[in-house]
């Protein structure tokens, strides 16, 4: 018996190290993205201990004109920071706060690789309980 169980234990040590590696979500994130409409391209980087996004390309010029700050509304959305924060929770899901040009306000925000070039967007408000998803594809 004793034998069958040091066996045992070789086996699972040999299929454990034969597994791949738990997946890194922070550095499987890093890259450049088209939001789903295709009209913008977020870099995600790393900030500090955290991924933080800009945008890097736009289909047309636009500026940040929702913003709750009126000085602010004439910048270009070109350069702008919109994702902030970002870190693994328990699930292993990116969390932190997603900046809309489009109506000027910050949510809390999910980052979820479903794919190796596919990250779903979702931003939350009132705790979760209402959300909306954009699903961005990975750009060479």
């Amino acid at each position: 018996m004793k034998g069958r169980n040091l066996l045992s234990a070789v086996v699972a040590v040999a299929l454990l190290g034969s597994l791949p590696a738990l997946a890194d979500p922070m550095a499987d994130t890093i890259g450049r993205w088209r939001d789903s409409d295709g009209e913008s391209e977020i870099a995600i980087s790393r900030c500090g201990a955290a991924l933080c996004g800009r945008i890097v390309w736009l289909k047309e010029p636009r500026i940040d004109r929702f913003n709750p700050d009126e000085k602010l509304r004439a910048r270009s959305l070109l350069g702008l920071q919109v994702l902030s924060g970002f870190k693994p929770d328990a699930r292993n899901i990116l969390s932190g706060e997603g900046y809309n040009p489009a109506d000027g306000k910050t949510y809390r925000t999910t980052l979820e690789l479903t794919a190796p070039d596919s990250l779903v967007v979702r931003g939350c408000v009132l705790g979760g309980l209402i959300c909306d998803d954009d699903t961005w594809t990975r750009q060479q």
